[in-house]
């Protein structure tokens, strides 16, 4: 079951059997209630995690206690491995969103692995680089996107997460709140509510029981043209 799994996490694709096995032997099994705090932004770091169930969310928190919501992760993803290779504190707080289970590895366990199969060394980079264009784009969107737009292009990104496991009649479910939402695209809950209630009246979307139910993804997109 763990092999079955480690074979889908892409920073493991191209590791062969035998020593896939020994790695599955170092993994350790986690599990998290929903709202617990798996690591805290600033504390030292020595284990990297993988996703195998349920979802987490990386978030970064002011000086003054505001959260902003950076990332939402799902089976398969990786995190925590930034503090392994620097030797730096945690950057961000990961938070289990329901109950989640985890896979997780040691520093040393970690490095040493690293340094026998460089190919995996090569994926981690990659995933650090696509980290870096998407905080980038984050960056952009804030500076020069208005909350409706950046409403919309968030909503888009999350359609194409959740389009394979919670449609109704060919419509997306989005499991979220908009408080998750407002935080996610970086704006008072007061303002992405108003979007969002500009995008009911237009019958692009409709909101209950902390879900957003896109009803027309093609003109949700026509918003994020520009």
């Amino acid at each position: 079951m763990v092999m079955d799994f480690l074979r889908g996490v892409p920073i493991f694709v191209d590791v062969d059997h035998e020593q896939l096995l020994l790695l599955s032997d170092k993994l350790l099994r986690r599990s998290f209630r929903r709202g617990e705090v798996i690591f805290q932004q600033d504390e030292p770091g020595d284990q990297m995690y993988i996703v195998k169930e349920g979802q987490v969310k990386i978030s970064i928190i002011s000086n003054g206690g505001l959260e902003k919501d950076i990332a939402l992760l799902h089976p398969g993803d990786c995190f925590g491995e930034m503090a392994l290779l620097d030797g730096s504190n945690r950057s961000a707080t990961a938070t289990s969103l329901g109950y989640s289970e985890m896979m997780s590895l040691f520093r040393s366990d970690f490095r040493q692995f690293l340094g026998e199969h460089p190919e995996v060394a090569y994926e981690i980079n990659c995933l650090l680089v696509k980290r870096l264009r998407s905080a980038n784009e984050m960056v952009s969107d804030i500076v020069f996107l208005d909350v409706p737009t950046r409403v919309a292009k968030q909503l888009l990104a999350l359609a194409e997460t959740y389009s394979g496991d919670s449609s109704e009649a060919g419509h997306v479910v989005v499991p979220m709140g908009q408080e998750e939402l407002a935080r996610l695209v970086g704006a008072s809950r007061e303002t992405v509510s108003r979007a969002l209630a500009s995008y009911r009246r237009m019958g692009v979307l409709t909101t209950a029981n902390r879900r957003i139910i896109i009803t027309d993804l093609l003109c949700l997109k026509g918003m994020t043209d520009f």
